[in-house]
């Protein structure tokens, strides 16, 4: 079947054959990405036999060989075919593959975890056990159970069995308190009464995990409550957003500033915005994997795999529209973490203030947080260790070497922190 490049033809009635929306989110703009890419496949191919383009570093060698065949123009109709044929299959694949997720019937696994506690509309779920507490604080933005993802994904259940009751904290959905919030208030007026349960509990400060944006928060609350955590562990915590290498969403910072300016007063920030903000980081990465998507086979476990990181990634609610602001304005574009003026509680965030032991952790790979980023704070930590998971910012937390690279060397520190202490 020859499918159309023009997004607007084919693009709708295949990939929303199944009559719902399930993600990739928003839906137009990850057609009109990928689409685009392989409609313009025919255009680059004109370029290169008129002598134009600037072409990427790594296949320069192979645009040399290539130059060299088209040097008999001869060979041209039978490459410009060649170009649209296989752009017309690229596109195939990946609307088959947005077409295949669209029609599975996945439903996430069943947990263990038990609503223990509620603040506001947000929840601290107990997986429970008889060992040590620790609460694990995922970012704002996706849903908590990233961190409880499937059997075999999950960084609670792995902590469970080594020892630990894991407590995890579910920010969403945000209720009419909550859309009022900044960053302060879901730190001191929500994850701190969830910190105050768990170490009540267990009758002593407890360890904290933060992943993503949730590790930036809990370093804030060390900072303002230390008392109550006993050793902090930080995932991919972006702290300097002035970083030698750069936040790839930094480039697009100020166009969220200026979208969150046009929103009615008071309206929360819509789940879509913020997936535009972040495909921004990578535009291409929809069409990629979901053509990766279509060879696995519905039924494969890497397919299932796939479709039950998908739905999360697509599965949201409003941000806060102050928390909003916040994360724009004083990370990303004032970087106020980094320069030491991000206000929590009414002061400053001083790392020197954070007197526990400091897991950091960050990949190289990471595209959503430069490891500069989250190192950064290391410098001025008294007691920080740091460690590279070897993986992607999501993949080093459920990912198929995620026990290895992060889940692994996370126990042995936390055992090392507690050895520490009872000596």
């Amino acid at each position: 079947m020859k499918v159309s490049l023009d997004p607007g033809e084919n693009a709708q009635s295949q990939a929303m054959s199944s009559g719902s929306i399930k993600g990739p989110r928003p839906m137009a703009l990850h057609l009109s990405n990928a689409l685009s890419i392989w409609r313009e496949a025919p255009a680059g191919a004109e370029r290169l036999l008129a002598g134009n383009g600037v072409w990427h570093p790594d296949i320069e060698g192979d645009m040399t060989a290539l130059r060299e065949c088209l040097a008999d123009p001869d060979n041209h109709p039978r490459f410009l075919k060649a170009v649209e044929e296989r752009a017309n299959n690229r596109a195939e694949n990946f609307l088959n593959g947005i077409n295949q997720y669209l029609q599975n019937t996945y439903t996430r696994p069943e947990s263990d975890a038990q609503p223990c506690l509620k603040v506001g509309s947000c929840e601290l779920f107990d997986f429970g056990g008889d060992g040590q507490p620790i609460l694990l604080v995922p970012s704002l933005v996706n849903p908590h159970y990233v961190l409880d993802l499937m059997p075999g994904r999950s960084v609670a259940q792995y902590l469970r069995q080594q020892g630990y009751r894991p407590f995890l904290v579910k920010w969403f959905d945000p209720g009419e308190e909550e859309l009022t919030f900044g960053l302060s208030d879901f730190i001191l007026k929500r994850a701190k009464p969830m910190l105050e349960y768990i170490c009540k509990l267990a009758g002593r400060a407890c360890p904290v995990l933060g992943y993503c944006m949730g590790g930036t928060l809990m370093t804030g609350l060390a900072a303002r409550a230390g008392d109550l955590v006993s050793s902090l562990a930080l995932v991919a915590a972006p702290w300097d957003f002035a970083s030698e290498v750069p936040h790839a969403g930094r480039r697009y910072a100020h166009v969220m500033a200026e979208l969150l300016d046009r929103l009615p007063e008071g309206m929360p920030v819509p789940t879509d915005m913020m997936q535009v903000f972040f495909t921004s980081v990578d535009p291409t990465l929809s069409d990629r994997k979901f053509r990766r998507f279509a060879a696995l086979g519905g039924n494969s476990e890497e397919a299932q795999f796939f479709i039950a990181l998908e739905t999360w990634a697509n599965t949201g609610a409003p941000l806060a529209r102050n928390a909003a602001e916040e994360c724009i304005r004083a990370w990303y574009l004032n970087n106020e973490p980094g320069r030491g003026i991000w206000h929590v509680g009414g002061k400053p965030v001083n790392l020197a203030d954070i007197r526990c032991p400091v897991w950091i952790a960050a990949p190289k790979k990471d595209r959503l947080v430069p490891q500069d980023s989250a190192f950064a704070m290391a410098k001025y930590l008294p007691n920080a260790t740091t460690h590279d998971p070897g993986a992607g910012h999501v993949g080093m937390m459920v990912g198929s070497r995620a026990e290895a690279g992060l889940w692994a060397p996370l126990i042995r520190w936390l055992k090392n922190q507690e050895a520490a202490c009872a000596a």
